[in-house]
C-alpha cells in the first residue's frame, strides 16, 4: 500500500485472543504492519507456542511480536524466564520479535534467530543527553533492527531522535527512532522519510501503547506518512496549547485534495527564540527539513515579530503576526487574522458607524481593532487589567476599561479575543459575566473548540446572534494556505476538517 518505503505498524493492545483476531483483520486497511502486545492479552496463556501461532495465522501482514516487562511498560507482570522463552520461540515463525535490550543476554539462553531481532531501549520520563552512547550499545547487540524511543518533553527534544536517524542512515543500519508525547509526533510523522524503519500508529482512541501515538488512519489520510520525503515542504502551527488545534487537520486535508506535496504539524514551544533558532533559521536550525511557513497562535503573535526579517503592511499595523513565510531564507510576517475575523462579522452585520466591544489586548485582540477601525467601526477594550493595555489608546487610538464596565456599555457587538473557554485551557468559563451580553445583538467568539463556548452559551440564552471562532478559524487558514502554497484552497473542505476535529476532541 506504500507509495514510498514509509512503514506503519499498527499496534494490537487488545486484551483478548478474540478481539486482537479481530484488531489484526481491521490492521490491514490501514497498516503495512502489526505489532501484538501480547501482556495486553489476559486470556492468554504464555506456555502455549501454539496459541501464538494460531493467533497469528489469518494475518495478511509482516507481524512483530512483543511482550513487555511492568518496569518496560508491560501491562501485567509475566515471569522473565517464560516471555522470554516464548519469543525466542517465536522468531522461528514471527516477521520479528522485540526485545528489550536490557533482557538480550538473558534471551540468548533460548537460542533466538538474532536475524529476526528488534533490540530495543526505552526512556520514558526524558531524552537523555547520552543518545549516541546508547545507540553504540544496543547496535553492538546483534539484531535484525534497533530501536530507541524516549519521551519528548519539548519539541527540541526531538531534533537527538532526527541526528540519530541521519547517523543510522550514514550506517545503512536499520534504526526505529522516535519521541513519545505530544511533543514528540514530529519524529512519528516524519521519522519515516528521514530513514525509520516504521512508524506505529494506534487503531482507535484508548488503544494507544505509548503516549502522544496517533491513528493509523491519521497517518495515512492526515498526514499522509506514506506521501512524505526530504523534500516535502513542512508547515506547522507554533503556541502553547496546540494538541487540541483543528488547523493539522484543516490544511492537511487541503493539501490532499489539491495533491500538494505539503504537510502541517503542531509545534508546541514555549522560548520562541531558541524554536526559530533551531528550527526555523536556514543558517542556524539543527533539522534539514524545508520549511515553508507557520501558523503562529497563543501566546507568541507580538513576540514572534523581532525575530523577523519583514513585515506585511497589516501586520506592522496590528503589531501581531499569526504567519510565517519562510522563502529565499527570509522569514517574512503576515497577519490573516484581520481578513480572517471580519469576513464571518461582515456576513451578519455592517460595521459602519456599529459601538464594538473587544474583549483581550493580544495579539488577537489587536487584529480585530485594526479590522474593525478600518470598517468604520466605533471600538472599545475591555480587558482584566486595564493599565497593562494601555497602550492600545496610543496604537489605535481607543479606550481601554475594564472588564466590569463592559454592562453600563452601549456597545451592540461583543468579541471575546482571549483564550478563555478554550478547550485544554479554561473550557466552561466565560471572559465576561452574563449580564454583560444582555441587550447586545451579535457576540463573537475567537475561541473555536468547543464550537459552543460558555460565553456563547450565555449570549445565546440572552438573545444575541452568535458566532463561533471556528469561521474566522477556516478563513484566516485559507489566507494562511493560499500564502504558503500560491494556489487557491478547498475552504468548505477546510471547514469539513475543522467540524470533525472538534467533534473528536
Amino acid at each position: 500500500m506504500s507509495e514510498n518505503s514509509a512503514r506503519i505498524c499498527a499496534v494490537i493492545t487488545e486484551e483478548t485472543i478474540d478481539a486482537a483476531r479481530a484488531a489484526i483483520k481491521q490492521a490491514a486497511s490501514v497498516a503495512d504492519l502489526i505489532e501484538v502486545r501480547l501482556d495486553y492479552l489476559t486470556d492468554f496463556d504464555f506456555t502455549d507456542l501454539n496459541v501464538l501461532r494460531d493467533l497469528l495465522k489469518d494475518s495478511s501482514l509482516p507481524a512483530i511480536i512483543t511482550c513487555r516487562a511492568v518496569s518496560e511498560g508491560g501491562r501485567q507482570e509475566v515471569d522473565d524466564d517464560v516471555r522470554l522463552r516464548l519469543l525466542a520461540a517465536a522468531t522461528r515463525f514471527a516477521d520479528y520479535c522485540d526485545v528489550e535490550a536490557a533482557h538480550y543476554e538473558q534471551l540468548l539462553r533460548f537460542s533466538p534467530d538474532s536475524s529476526r531481532l528488534i533490540v530495543s531501549c526505552h526512556d520514558f520520563s526524558g531524552t537523555p543527553a547520552d543518545l549516541d552512547a546508547i545507540y553504540d550499545r544496543i547496535t553492538f547487540l546483534p539484531a535484525a533492527v534497533h530501536k530507541i524511543v524516549t519521551r519528548a518533553n519539548n519539541v527540541a527534544d526531538s531534533l537527538a531522535i532526527f541526528k540519530l536517524l541521519e547517523r543510522a542512515r550514514a550506517e545503512q543500519r536499520p534504526l526505529i527512532a522516535l519521541a513519545m508525547g505530544e511533543a514528540g509526533l514530529i519524529t512519528r510523522v516524519l521519522g519515516p522519510a528521514f530513514g525509520s524503519f516504521l512508524t506505529y500508529g494506534t487503531l482507535g482512541r484508548g488503544k494507544e501503547s505509548a503516549p502522544g501515538q496517533p491513528s493509523c488512519d491519521e497517518l495515512v489520510n492526515i498526514y499522509r506518512v506514506h506521501r512524505i520525503s526530504r523534500a516535502t515542504s513542512i508547515t506547522g502551527i507554533l503556541g502553547s496549547p496546540v494538541a487540541h488545534s483543528a488547523s493539522p487537520a484543516m490544511h492537511n486535508r487541503a493539501f490532499a485534495e489539491l495533491d500538494l506535496d505539503f504537510v502541517y504539524l503542531p509545534f508546541e514551544f514555549a522560548d520562541l527564540a531558541a524554536f526559530f533558532r533551531r528550527f526555523v533559521r536556514p543558517e542556524t536550525r539543527e533539522i534539514d527539513f524545508h520549511l515553508s511557513g507557520l501558523s503562529v497562535t497563543i501566546p507568541h503573535k507580538r513576540d514572534v515579530i523581532p525575530l523577523l526579517d519583514e513585515l506585511d503592511e497589516t501586520a506592522r499595523g496590528t503589531g501581531a503576526v499569526n504567519t510565517v513565510v519562510v522563502t529565499d531564507g527570509r522569514l517574512i510576517g503576515y497577519n490573516t487574522d484581520v481578513r480572517g475575523a471580519m469576513e464571518p462579522l461582515e456576513k451578519v452585520t455592517p460595521l459602519a458607524g456599529e459601538s464594538c466591544a473587544v474583549i483581550g489586548a493580544g495579539g488577537a485582540g489587536r487584529a480585530v481593532i485594526h479590522g474593525l477601525l478600518e470598517r468604520g467601526a466605533r471600538v472599545q477594550v475591555f480587558t482584566r487589567n486595564a493599565d497593562k493595555a494601555s497602550e492600545l489608546t496610543d496604537s489605535f487610538g481607543v479606550n481601554v476599561s475594564t472588564i466590569e464596565s463592559l454592562e453600563s456599555s452601549n456597545a451592540q457587538i461583543v468579541i471575546n479575543t482571549t483564550p478563555i473557554g478554550m478547550r485544554g485551557h479554561s473550557e466552561g468559563s466565560s471572559a465576561v459575566p452574563r449580564a454583560s451580553l444582555r441587550g447586545r445583538r451579535v457576540a463573537y467568539d475567537l475561541v473555536y473548540n468547543p464550537l459552543e463556548t460558555r460565553f456563547l452559551a450565555d449570549a445565546r440564552e440572552e438573545g444575541c446572534i452568535t458566532i463561533s471562532g471556528l469561521e474566522m478559524l477556516v478563513a484566516q487558514a485559507a489566507l494562511q494556505f493560499e500564502l504558503w502554497t500560491n494556489s487557491k484552497p478547498p475552504i468548505d473542505l477546510m471547514r469539513g476538517a475543522a467540524l470533525e476535529k472538534v467533534a473528536s476532541c
